[in-house]
């Protein structure tokens, strides 16, 4: 009986041992901790606009303005520290200087967009982040104009950054 016994613990120790040998002692090295591109990184800096489509939201006829009415000098400057300059002689469809904040810093997992808000002493408004620099150089939002609730005009602005 001892011997089937000593049989049993060998066959055991031999199907043990390669697992034992197979784990390694050394720990895994998995880098330093790197903190996440914030949103505001991305979009805060010097913008010039690169083009603006004003949408009618009652009939969905669109009327490129970027040429139009001096939009092609309009500038945003969205400033560390979140104060926001808007330049040029377009017409003051925004607050011209203030503040500026993202209501959420990070690409929100439910898919909606993101919103820029300023704020200013001529007034505050609420626009729709609709493209972020990364791979392709614009920033994009939309200003939409509602009376009751419902849209009836909006803004399609798209920037590119100054150097």
């Amino acid at each position: 009986m001892s011997t089937k016994k000593t049989i049993k613990t060998l066959l055991l120790l031999s199907a043990l041992a390669p697992t034992a040998l197979l784990t390694s002692c050394a720990t895994t090295e998995d880098g330093d901790y790197v903190t996440p591109i914030q949103l505001t990184e991305k979009i805060g800096g010097n913008w010039v606009l690169n083009s603006i489509t004003q949408t009618d939201e009652t009939n969905a006829t669109e009327m490129v303005l970027t040429t139009l009415l001096n939009f092609d000098s309009f500038g945003l400057a969205l400033n560390d520290g979140g104060q926001f300059t808007v330049t040029g002689n377009a017409p003051k469809l925004l607050p011209t200087s203030g503040t500026w904040e993202l209501d959420n810093n990070f690409v929100k997992s439910t898919g909606d967009a993101t919103q820029l808000l300023l704020k200013g002493s001529d007034g505050s408004a609420r626009l729709t982040v609709t493209a972020t620099p990364g791979n392709n150089p614009e920033l994009g939002f939309q200003l939409t104009r509602k009376q009751g609730g419902q849209a009836f005009v909006s803004y399609k602005y798209s920037l590119v950054r100054v150097e």
